[in-house]
């Protein structure tokens, strides 16, 4: 699991559509809007014993060039772990990364996994 670096100029655009697929639109107010007026957020986990979350989201936004992971899973709240974000390309794969993270940070503070 490696952290995803946050640069690059977002020049595409995405929102979902009603089986949560990403679809692209052609202009950032669409997708400004399509945020404003929905949830981005799919699953959030509060580690309560260290007070970390893991959030899984839809952003949404595509660098011009290459593949972009249009969801993220973020971790904040853990000390040296704070704000590691880690993306993926579907919602299916943004879950199951959820989840992996989740495991992993309660095996990590000595907690009980799921």
């Amino acid at each position: 699991m490696k952290a995803r670096a946050e640069t690059g100029h977002w020049s595409r655009y995405y929102v979902l559509d009603l089986k949560n697929r990403p679809v692209e639109v052609p202009a950032r107010e669409e997708w400004e809007r399509w945020m404003a007026e929905n949830d981005p957020v799919f699953r959030r986990t509060l580690l309560q014993d260290s007070g970390g979350v893991v959030t899984t989201r839809f952003r949404g936004l595509a660098q011009a060039s290459g593949e972009a992971p249009l969801f993220v899973t973020r971790v904040t709240g853990m000390g040296e772990q704070d704000n590691e974000s880690y993306g993926a390309p579907t919602l299916a794969a943004a879950l199951a990364l959820h989840d992996e993270i989740v495991k992993k940070l309660l095996r990590q503070l000595g907690g009980t996994v799921p």
